[in-house]
Parts: C-alpha cells; structure tokens; sequence
C-alpha cells in the first residue's frame, strides 16, 4: 500500500516514530500516521504517547495545546489504537462530527493502515451481478 501524506514533515514524522516504535504492526503504524497529521500533535506526541510502557496517554487530550483539530486527530488516533473512546459527551466521537474537518482524507489513510485486511480494493461489479 503506498501512503498518502500530508505533509513532508507529517511523513518524516511518521518514519521517525515507526524506527523509535517497539513494534512495526498496524496499531503503532495507523497511530502515529494520524497523530502525524497537524503540526501540534506532531509537537506534543510525547504527552500523547508513552514510549517507555508502549501506550496512549488519555490526560494528553486535556493540553492547554488542543484544538478542535487536534482533539478530532487525537481521538481518532487512540480509538485506531484500542477503541479508546474517552469521556462522552454525546455524539461528538462519531463519522459525522470526527471527519467534519480538514483532516478526513487522511483520516481515511489511518483506518486503511489499521484495518489493510478490510480496506482493500474493490472489484468492479458488472452491470448483471448489480441488478
């Protein structure tokens, strides 16, 4: 799969986390892509993420550095990571309000990354197999 990036910084980023990961698997790989997206979450990566026990640090998402972007980024990024969903307040973890922002078409690049057995392409259907 060849990943699309935003950036050159958010590709140099997602290469230098990957050689500082413990692990090469799909988890740390759709985590740090997404945490890569924006420039803050790049910045402050080491409040959102534990390299020593391996694991996402939740009170990360209460920084005085969070933005309605980077909440959306972070929360995508723990939820690939392990479901974490955090506190809910409604409906604000869903598609609707999670992909209503810049970031979507490479959030989409992170899910791809997290779940490669289930984003594949698809064959194109023949008009008698649609009907």
């Amino acid at each position: 799969m060849r990943i699309q990036f935003a950036s050159k910084a958010h590709r140099d980023f997602f290469h230098d986390m990957m050689a500082q990961s413990r692990r090469q698997d799909c988890y740390h790989q759709a985590f740090f892509y997404v945490m890569g997206i924006a420039p803050e979450t790049r910045a402050n990566i080491r409040q959102m993420f534990d390299f020593q026990q391996d694991c996402i640090e939740p009170d990360g998402m209460h920084g005085g550095w969070q933005t309605s972007g980077t909440v959306r980024v972070c929360q995508l990024a723990f939820n690939l990571w392990n479901g974490y969903s955090g506190e809910r307040r409604g409906d604000e973890y869903t598609p609707y309000d999670l992909f209503c922002c810049e970031f979507a078409p490479y959030f989409m690049e992170g899910i791809k990354l997290r779940y490669p057995e289930h984003c594949r392409e698809l064959a194109p259907v023949k008009e008698a197999q649609a009907r």
